[in-house]
């Protein structure tokens, strides 16, 4: 294993980077996902989480990960709601605590979820570098641009500059919604309608020249929608064929590809992925990657380090669109890397692997769903060098399980997917 400094790895799901902090309800639905930043841990490193990590989980990780479920210290923050988890700590009394955590730790780094202000400012205040910056201070460029790119405008703007192929969209305040709307169904069937920032679908709405003519779109307008007075993005809806990523790492010199997939989506929103990415035209392959690339670069220029992440669409007219950028840590993430330390460990060099969250038609506690799943031979297992990884704890209703599935093909995973859902009565997205 690497050596590594100690690492605070700082799950800040409660941040202003991807969804505006209002939309609280949104984020600590998110924030309920925060268990599975264990898979980053080692030995000695602290896991700071805005919900607790149940004992079983715990031991769980920690037999998968071949380390003592206690080597690994957890600090769990209680939700205040508007305002970012590096607040909440402050008005949880806890920064004493993650100062004695620190002091006993040399050398420890902050690695948050998303490079945001105020973990940049909690890490300051804690004497600690931000990872990994190293200990040199954040610029306000990298923190501008993460921002930024963390919006569908902005996002917009640079593509453009870089080259990228994006659908037909205006981009428009909260008071012209409804005409930019109008003018881009005179010209397209259908179209997308996005806060400006959000993700993983949320407050996305598909509006046709029927809906939009009967003004039913508007009517049933969720109250305190995200961005409801900002900016929103008006999109041609695509006829789309894949949805597809790539992910990449932006570091000095030129940035590091990672891993690559494609999206599982449900009415617009993100419930799954599936890893590498196949069968894609070569063209759309390589330009999809150029556009990674692209933006790593654009993203380094202003002080950005650290992982990112490219979705485009495939459309039924053969080519590629970008459609977003993530820079941040994003679902995808931390399941890539918890693959690469189970698959190193089992020798396994060039894995598939896929993420799902499916309902299970009966309530399982954590500890009764890994019994249920080892029983039926589907749990990881080194020596297999295959099966399922319950990733994210117990959900908090008993049947919306997270899980991730290892195996040596997508064929392989399809398989042991398809028999876990007979296993634990998996419901269909």
């Amino acid at each position: 294993m690497e050596h590594r400094e100690p690492w605070i790895i700082y799950a800040n799901f409660l941040s202003e980077v991807a969804v505006d902090l209002a939309s609280h309800e949104v984020l600590e639905q998110w924030a309920a996902q925060a268990p599975r930043k264990i898979w980053l841990a080692r030995p000695g490193d602290v896991l700071v989480s805005p919900v607790p990590l149940s004992l079983d989980f715990r031991r769980y990780a920690g037999e998968l990960l071949g380390m003592p479920y206690d080597s690994v210290a957890v600090v769990t923050v209680p939700a205040t709601p508007g305002v970012p988890m590096a607040e909440a700590v402050r008005r949880a009394g806890l920064m004493d605590e993650l100062r004695a955590l620190i002091a006993e730790r040399a050398g420890a780094g902050l690695l948050p979820t998303a490079l945001d202000v105020s973990s940049v400012a909690l890490a300051a205040e804690l004497e600690v570098p931000v990872v990994p910056y190293g200990p040199g201070a954040v610029g306000t460029g990298a923190l501008d641009v993460t921002s930024r790119l963390n919006t569908k405008s902005g996002f917009r703007a640079a593509a453009r500059d870089l080259g990228m192929r994006l659908p037909s969209g205006q981009v428009c305040r909260r008071d012209r919604l409804t005409r930019t709307v109008a003018e881009l169904l005179a010209r397209h069937e259908r179209v997308v309608v996005k806060p400006d920032r959000s993700a993983g679908g949320h407050g996305v709405r598909f509006v046709s020249r029927a809906e939009h003519a009967a003004a039913s779109w508007e009517r049933d307008w969720p109250a305190g929608l995200v961005g409801v007075n900002g900016d929103w993005v008006v999109e041609q809806c695509l006829d789309v064929a894949r949805s597809v990523s790539v992910q990449l790492e932006a570091c000095p010199g030129s940035p590091r590809p990672m891993f690559s997939g494609e999206m599982r989506t449900c009415g617009g929103s993100f419930n799954g992925y599936v890893s590498p990415l196949a069968d894609l035209p070569q063209d759309c392959a390589n330009e999809l990657g150029q556009w990674g690339l692209a933006l790593g670069r654009h993203l380094a220029g202003q002080g950005y380090a650290g992982p990112y992440g490219l979705d485009a669409v495939l459309a039924s007219d053969g080519r590629l669109y970008a459609t977003e950028s993530n820079v941040r840590r994003t679902a995808t993430t931390t399941p890539h890397a918890m693959v690469g330390r189970l698959c190193r460990a089992a020798g396994l060099s060039s894995p598939a692997w896929l993420i799902a969250n499916r309902r299970s038609r009966a309530a399982y506690g954590f500890a009764d769903a890994v019994k249920l799943v080892r029983a039926a031979g589907l749990d990881w297992n080194t020596a297999r060098k295959e099966g399922v990884v319950l990733y994210a704890d117990v959900p908090a209703d008993g049947v919306s399980w997270r899980y991730a599935v290892i195996g040596a093909d997508h064929r392989r995973t399809a398989d042991i997917e398809a028999r876990l859902a007979r296993v634990m009565e998996l419901l269909l997205p």
